[in-house]
């Protein structure tokens, strides 16, 4: 019989009101199972959801399993529309049997709704994995707590689709062990890098995968009959998966569409995203953009609008300081918080710009009145128009200028040539884009003084197209304002663009129209310019004694106004026509008379043309040796400063010294200079071209082939 102790010590009570079944037990040992009568165990979770159409993301999935060994927390972030939740679901799919189960929720981070609350997704896993409701705590805290309790061990896959935080994300994230867990978000969520997160940026297809989705959606025959048309409507679409399959969608549901179509319809940037939708309006890619555009705060959103005036390709900070309105500190940091949203993508060299679609998305939402468009281009305009002219500046200071804005440049923006060259080869789409919208503004001085400082750029790396572009727009604009000067000069440099595309006709033409414009100005330095070029013409067409006479009078001009550096140009020029006259020793002297002002440290263009002439005049004086001395000086010097077209000019003179020597090394020089032509697109390579043909063929070991300088 037991003492009262004894019962006392094995007694089991309940107490209070019981609700359902209770057990109650002694001692137990091992694990405890409790069924209850009929009921059925729930199946382990298998959540995620069929990814959808796919194409041609090898390389990423690649780069996923890199990232997901061993398992752990990896981030896929890219702009809305890329295709990240798509890409998550392929790749999970095909590694889910390697996991007991899988969790996925969808955040709504960018959903256009208030984003979910951590409780929320952390109820629905508890629930998943076998916690009945009434063991659920009530607070995030707990709930997290217990579904990490959960978890621990375990091996499962977790997906957090479309999030909108670190923050919201954290709670989430399983005890420790051999998950996997994905998180898609167009922000970089930088925040997960102290929870062990590994990323992946996911950009837009590229043109191979946007054509093999396209079919996926209209069919490999149609893709076929209009390849090219096909190649087109991905390129509108910025080869972006969301924008591609509102296209096909469109296609697909519209047998007897041509895809030219579509392109057609696509053709009209102001219609362009509105187009980009399907009919039912459940794929709209305006829509996508608009959701992550309204999670800005104010300022972010202001800074995304004023960027979305840009006209040009990509921008500096510096750019976007100008056309935000603030400093490039404050710039940088916003610029940051759009790229960490993904509307903004970052490029080498702390560049940024949009994706085709987004800027298109930016420019419509700074079309508001209340946005300050058009003061803020000219904020932009008036920066790339005052660091353009002090990189003219700094490449050519003894050039004379038209542009008010040369009065009082700053001169501390680069610290040397090559700085300032590189500037403006980098800048030169921009500076374009800029003049061009700065013309369609009605801001016509801003456009034809950009065209002016783009000068030395033009001179060195013979942007031909561009150079034309540019030149055309300045002259458009200089009418639009009704100024002769600004017509006569932009007209001067229309002449020297045909005078090295050897059209001699239309460069003569608008010579001579400059001439009359300058008269009729009164603009003296502008008359000696156009004279100038009619004497380029004419030494060109094989005059040397008209050339002779209109440089003369040019130089007269530069005498009176007192410019010496325009006097030492045209000597050079009077040197060059007294050589091909036969006036050697006038020509020597003529010449030398200018390199001794050329000879300054800044004028490093016109100083290597000078010892070109000077070679050129020496070899038709019949002495090789000296005209091969001043002509390797020239090559030295336009490679140091970084002129082809010049270093070009020199490699072909150097192989007549060759040919006048009987030396083999002509054809090597000819080569270096043909590849240099080729590459600029300068006519001057047809004349190297049939030299070389008629060259007989290259012995063996013929020198100067491997050599960086010329014999």
């Amino acid at each position: 019989m037991q003492s009262p102790d004894e019962r006392d010590r094995w007694t089991n009570e309940l107490t209070g009101r019981i609700a359902g079944s209770s057990v109650q037990a002694g001692s137990i040992a091992g694990g405890v199972h409790i069924t209850a009568p009929g009921a059925t165990p729930l199946p382990s979770p298998a959540q995620l959801p069929p990814p959808g159409l796919f194409a041609n993301r090898h390389s990423e999935l690649r780069r996923l399993a890199a990232l997901a060994e061993p398992p752990g927390l990896v981030v896929l972030t890219g702009p809305g529309g890329v295709g990240k939740t798509t890409l998550a679901l392929r790749w999970l799919h095909g590694i889910k049997d390697c996991y007991e189960c899988q969790l996925f929720i969808d955040l709504r981070g960018f959903s256009g709704t208030e984003p979910l609350p951590p409780d929320e997704p952390l109820e629905r896993f508890l629930r998943a994995l076998g916690a009945a409701p009434e063991s659920i705590p009530a607070g995030t805290d707990e709930q997290s707590a217990l579904f990490r309790s959960m978890t621990t061990g375990r091996r499962l896959v977790v997906m957090l689709d479309n999030a909108v935080s670190a923050a919201q994300v954290r709670p989430l994230l399983p005890g420790a062990g051999a998950s996997l867990v994905v998180v898609t978000s167009r922000h970089r969520l930088t925040g997960l890098v102290v929870d062990g997160a590994r990323f992946l940026d996911v950009d837009p297809l590229g043109e191979p995968g946007a054509l093999e989705l396209l079919e996926h959606l209209i069919g490999a025959d149609r893709i076929g009959a209009e390849r090219d048309h096909a190649r087109s409507l991905v390129e509108l679409c910025g080869t972006l998966p969301l924008a591609v399959c509102a296209s096909g969608a469109r296609l697909a549901a519209r047998r007897r569409w041509p895809i030219a179509r579509a392109v057609a319809e696509l053709g009209d940037e102001a219609r362009r995203l509105a187009a980009l939708r399907t009919g039912e309006g459940d794929i709209s890619v305006s829509a996508v953009f608009n959701t992550s555009y309204l999670a800005l705060d104010e300022e972010h959103a202001t800074a995304y609008r004023l960027l979305g005036v840009h006209p040009g390709p990509d921008f500096s900070v510096a750019a976007a300081a100008a056309l935000i309105g603030t400093d490039e500190d404050r710039a940088a940091e916003l610029l940051d918080g759009l790229v960490d949203a993904s509307l903004l993508l970052e490029g080498p060299g702390d560049r940024y710009g949009f994706h085709d679609l987004v800027r298109l998305h930016a420019r419509d939402a700074s079309l508001a009145p209340e946005s300050g468009r058009e003061t803020a281009f000219a904020r932009l305009a008036d920066w790339y128009l005052t660091t353009a002219v002090a990189a003219d500046r700094t490449l050519m200071p003894g050039r004379w200028h038209l542009g008010e804005r040369y009065a009082a440049p700053p001169d501390d923006l680069f610290a040397s040539r090559p700085a300032a060259l590189e500037w403006l080869d980098r800048e030169r789409p921009n500076l374009e884009a800029v003049a061009r919208q700065a013309h369609e503004n009605g801001l016509h001085a801003v456009t034809w003084q950009l065209s002016e400082a783009m000068w030395p750029l033009f001179l060195q790396r013979r942007h031909y197209r561009s150079w034309i572009r540019m030149y055309e727009l300045g002259l458009a604009a200089a009418e639009s304002a009704d100024d002769l000067r600004a017509q006569g000069r932009m007209l001067e440099g229309l002449g020297i663009i045909r005078l090295n595309l050897q059209d001699h006709g239309t460069a003569a033409v608008h010579y001579e129209t400059a001439l009359d414009l300058e008269r009729r100005a009164g603009h003296r330095l502008g008359e000696a310019s156009a004279l100038e070029g009619l004497g380029v013409v004419a030494l060109a067409t094989g005059d040397p004694s008209r050339a002779t006479e209109l440089f003369a009078l040019a130089r007269d001009v530069h005498a009176d106004l007192g410019r010496p550096r325009g006097v030492a140009l045209m000597d050079r020029h009077i040197g060059e026509a007294l050589g091909m006259a036969g006036r050697h020793t006038e020509a020597e002297e003529t010449l030398a008379r200018a390199l001794e002002t050329f000879t300054l440290p800044d004028e490093p263009y016109h100083r290597a043309r000078t010892l070109t002439c000077l070679g050129q005049a020496r070899l038709r004086a019949g002495r090789p040796d000296e005209a091969a001395a001043a002509l390797r000086e020239a090559y030295d010097v336009a490679r140091e400063m970084d002129a082809p077209h010049v270093e070009a000019g020199t490699l072909r003179e150097l192989a007549r010294v060759a040919q006048h020597r009987g030396e083999p090394g002509e054809r090597p020089l000819l080569e270096r200079a043909l590849a240099i032509y080729t590459e600029l697109g300068s006519p001057q390579a047809a004349e190297v071209t049939a030299r070389l043909a008629a060259l007989p063929d290259a012995p063996p070991g013929d020198p100067g082939a491997g050599s960086d300088r010329p014999p």
